[in-house]
C-alpha cells in the first residue's frame, strides 16, 4: 500500500514535522456537574476530533497557500489519519486561531520559520 498524505481541500500540503497532534473534546449538557463527593453527573452531547499542525522551514509560498485554505474560519476538507476510525479519511474542519514566525525576507527567498494551527472537527465522531 502506498503512503498517503495529509491534504487540504484535495491538495497535498507541506507535511507536518512530526505528524498531526491528535486530541478530542466532548461537550456536555449545561446541567453536568460534580457533587460534593466528587462523583460526576454528566450527559455527553457529542465529541469532536481536533488535530494540530506544525511545520517548519516552509517557503512563504507554501505557507501562504495553506493559510488561504485555513484562515477566515471557513470549513475545509482535511484528508488525515483518524485514530478514532483507524483509517485515512476526509472530514470537515475549521481553524479558529493559528500562528507563524516569519523567517528570511530576501527577494525570492522568503521563508517561514514555523507555521502552527489547530483544526477542529465540524462534525461529531
Amino acid at each position: 500500500m502506498a503512503q498517503d498524505y495529509i491534504k487540504l481541500n484535495g491538495t497535498v500540503i507541506a507535511q507536518p514535522d512530526e505528524g498531526l497532534g491528535y486530541d478530542f473534546e466532548t461537550t456536555y449538557t449545561e446541567d453536568s456537574t460534580r457533587v460534593q463527593s466528587g462523583k460526576l453527573h454528566a450527559s455527553a452531547m457529542f465529541t469532536v476530533e481536533s488535530l494540530s499542525y506544525k511545520a517548519t522551514g516552509l517557503t512563504a509560498a507554501e505557507a501562504s497557500a495553506i493559510l488561504r485554505i485555513v484562515d477566515g474560519g471557513r470549513p475545509f476538507t482535511l484528508h488525515y489519519y483518524s485514530l478514532h476510525y483507524g483509517a485515512w479519511r476526509d472530514g470537515r474542519f475549521y481553524v479558529g486561531k493559528g500562528s507563524l514566525a516569519i523567517g528570511r525576507l530576501n527577494a525570492e527567498a522568503e521563508t517561514v520559520d514555523e507555521l502552527r494551527f489547530n483544526m477542529i472537527g465540524v462534525d461529531p465522531i
